[in-house]
């Protein structure tokens, strides 16, 4: 912080801010790999996208057969 006089006008460092300004900085030295990670990355990693692919890929079919167009090869 800037020395000098206090006027209202100067910014006060909130301490808890700056704890989880620090965590963000520091979290590649922080970070433990557990068990409850990898259920989490398997569940937003790869069964959230995967849900969303197939519902895009229902749509699509479902649309194809209501208008009588071939069906759409998706991977």
């Amino acid at each position: 912080m800037a020395v000098g006089p206090r006027i209202p006008t100067d910014v006060h460092a909130n301490k808890f801010i700056e704890a989880n300004g620090y965590a963000r900085e520091v979290v590649e030295k922080t970070f433990r790999f557990t068990p409850r990670n990898l259920g989490i990355f398997a569940i937003f990693g790869i069964a959230v996208p995967m849900l969303i692919y197939k519902g895009t890929v229902a749509e699509y079919r479902i649309a194809d057969e209501k208008f009588g167009r071939p069906e759409k090869k998706f991977m």
